[in-house]
């Protein structure tokens, strides 16, 4: 298996001003062809400091890539720093000056004088298209190592990978093949799954199997290398089976499947509509559920009843209920559902109050703690969850939830 390492530079991400979303994307995607990364490093915009961080990239790995210091201003100066560490120096390339004049040209804006240094590439080098920005990926293909690098800028870069850089690996990768699936579950916690399948976990077998937590669940991933891809999908689709049997319930979906979309076609198949009532997620479960797209088709809207008043005044929920059992109940999350569905006249209701914190909590009700309800024409229910002490991870956790109770109460798992 190749080896590769990332080496990410800015001093944006040194000192904390970015996040690095670039690191997590490309892991993804080369994980996804089969390339074991086996490294990354982050390294600020200093000269002999980006020396050293190739150079000790290029002695361990078989593919080095980096992102960042591609533009044309003072501060960018990994093309500098790249024909420094290969000895090469920088050519004026007249093609590429044309290329991105046309490129501002369609967008109807003059080009700065600056994004000429653009043009300037390093010798021998071949390039990598960057199909909305101005800086083109750099590729040496040297005694059997391989160099790339990318703009830092996260769409030009996520766009040059996936249409440059991953068939440029493949090449590489040759006849080997690496078949992925992805479990993705909901409901329950890493540890808990792992205790229900530690003796498949723990078999010798030729598949790689990871957990990849999150707020929204747990995403079990299975990888399987060899010559053929059918054989592969053959033995992986075998431990699946395995895994379903005990785990089947929490399993909501496949690969790129997400709880949102899942949950829309289930009711798109049946006909049915869904309306919410939130408290505590302040609206993020009617985001969730509308960034996918044709949610119009089911999803009739939300209520963000934040104060008990409006729990009150839009939703109909008895002003004495709250007073004797508190906004964060069981009651009140039952009356909320059943005043949505009474309000829209859905075929669904969900509910959300709970204390996300990091005040507001109590001897007997503490950060965490989340009531989720559920009402139909026939039902109304609510399930009791206790999520942790930190805010905006209970807020997600929550609305993920809030889909799932949806999710078994129609497959009839509650």
């Amino acid at each position: 298996m190749i080896k590769a390492e990332l080496v990410t530079i800015g001093d944006e991400l040194i000192y904390g001003h970015t996040v690095d979303t670039n690191a997590a994307f490309i892991g993804q995607k080369l994980a996804d062809i089969g390339v074991d990364l086996a490294y990354h490093t982050t390294v600020a915009d200093n000269t002999q400091r980006m020396l050293n961080a190739i150079s000790h990239a290029l002695n361990r790995v078989d593919v080095v890539l980096t992102t960042g210091g591609l533009g044309p201003t003072h501060d960018d100066i990994t093309k500098k720093v790249i024909c420094k560490y290969f000895k090469r120096q920088l050519v004026f390339h007249e093609d590429v000056l044309a290329e991105l004049e046309q490129k501002y040209a369609k967008m109807g804006i003059k080009m700065p004088p600056l994004n000429q240094n653009q043009a300037l590439l390093p010798q021998g080098a071949s390039f990598l298209n960057n199909k909305i920005g101005s800086a083109l990926g750099l590729v040496f293909d040297e005694q059997g190592k391989l160099f790339v690098a990318m703009p830092g800028v996260p769409k030009e870069m996520e766009l040059m990978v996936t249409d440059e850089l991953v068939p440029l690996l493949k090449k590489r990768i040759g006849d080997e093949v690496i078949y992925h699936r992805r479990l993705n579950t909901v409901g329950i916690f890493e540890s808990a799954i792992f205790e229900k399948v530690k003796d498949l976990v723990e078999e010798k077998s030729n598949i790689t199997i990871a957990f990849l937590p999150a707020a929204k669940g747990v995403t079990i991933r299975f990888t399987c290398s060899g010559k053929d891809v059918d054989a592969a999908k053959e033995q992986v689709d075998k431990l699946e089976t395995r895994f379903a049997e005990r785990i089947g319930e929490f399993i909501y979906g496949y690969d790129d499947d997400t709880l949102p979309k899942v949950i829309g076609d289930m009711l798109t198949e049946s006909g049915s509509t869904l309306a919410i009532a939130e408290s505590c997620t302040g609206g993020y479960l009617g985001k969730i559920l509308t960034d996918i797209a044709g949610a119009s088709k089911y999803f009739l809207g939300g209520i963000v009843s934040y104060s008990n008043e409006l729990k009150h005044s839009l939703l109909g929920v008895p002003d004495e209920l709250i007073e004797k059992y508190g906004a964060v109940s069981e009651q009140t999350a039952i009356a909320m559902a059943e005043g949505v569905v009474k309000s829209t006249g859905s075929t669904y209701g969900i509910s959300i109050t709970g204390i996300s914190g990091p005040t507001g909590a109590t001897d007997d009700k503490p950060i965490g703690l989340t009531y989720i309800g559920l009402a139909d024409a026939n039902s109304s229910f609510a399930k009791e969850f206790h999520f942790g002490p930190v805010r905006e991870r209970n807020r997600e956790r929550a609305a993920y939830y809030a889909i799932d109770v949806l999710r078994r109460y129609i497959k009839g798992l509650n």
